[in-house]
């Protein structure tokens, strides 16, 4: 047995990276967040709790260790939650307007649906003011040039747990509406070691963090539920 055989498999998984290619490496991400996902939401009901349990832990430790130390010391993966200094009310409003007016021409991504590209979200995610405040949190950063409009406006819309691909490393998420006050649907993180992440945003809160890292999902909306969103990418360098 070599000394990489006797790693631990989480170790063994981060080794592995750094031998692969970029698209070679959002393969195995894709894999790992499939099996986090998959075990996560009930599969494998045939093998022991233990043994189940064990697997969804390897898939979870092992997710941040893909991206060649590129990120802090990680445990929830969260930077920020809160009332973000770099938005003014004016730019909520107008990232508000431009939402409504582009749900016509949003696309179903799996059980959501999204427009990207917006003119004014395209130039909010390039905003001076983001990267500062996300430089002084996580290191330099690149935009990826990636903005999404999120709608979850319908019944049992939302999303399973997944991980992020690489244009949205570092999500900076903003909550542009959810009604009623009666809320159902939520966002939940699931990072390694740690009991689940339960949030709701209110108007205007963002939430920053690794997505491409931690296993999250949006719990599915009920009947009157209506949320809208605003997504901005960022990758570390």
């Amino acid at each position: 047995m070599t000394q990489a055989d006797s790693l631990p498999l989480v170790e063994r998984f981060g080794r592995l990276s750094a031998e692969l290619t970029a698209a070679e490496r959002e393969n195995l991400k894709l894999m790992l967040s499939m099996a986090a996902g998959g075990l996560l939401v009930g599969h494998a009901r045939q093998l022991s709790d233990a043994l189940r349990q064990e697997a969804l832990e390897t898939a979870q430790r092992s997710l941040p260790k893909l991206h060649d130390g590129k990120r802090p010391a990680f445990t929830t993966g969260i930077v920020f939650r809160g009332r973000a200094p770099f938005f003014t009310d004016a730019d909520l409003a107008a990232m508000d307007e431009e939402s409504l007016a582009n749900r016509h021409r949003a696309e179903r991504f799996h059980d959501h649906y999204v427009t990207s590209g917006a003119p004014l979200a395209r130039e909010m995610a390039l905003s001076s003011d983001i990267n500062a405040f996300l430089g002084e949190r996580v290191g330099p950063v690149l935009p990826t040039y990636k903005a999404n409009y999120l709608y979850y406006d319908a019944p049992g819309l939302g999303i399973d747990p997944h991980v992020d691909k690489n244009e949205f490393a570092l999500n900076v998420l903003t909550m542009l509406e959810h009604r009623p006050d009666d809320r159902h649907s939520e966002l939940i993180l699931y990072p390694p070691d740690q009991d689940p992440v339960h949030i709701q945003l209110a108007h205007g809160e963002s939430l920053i963090f690794f997505a491409d890292s931690v296993t999250h999902q949006r719990t599915r909306t009920v009947a009157g539920e209506s949320i809208r969103l605003v997504s901005f990418g960022y990758h570390p360098i």
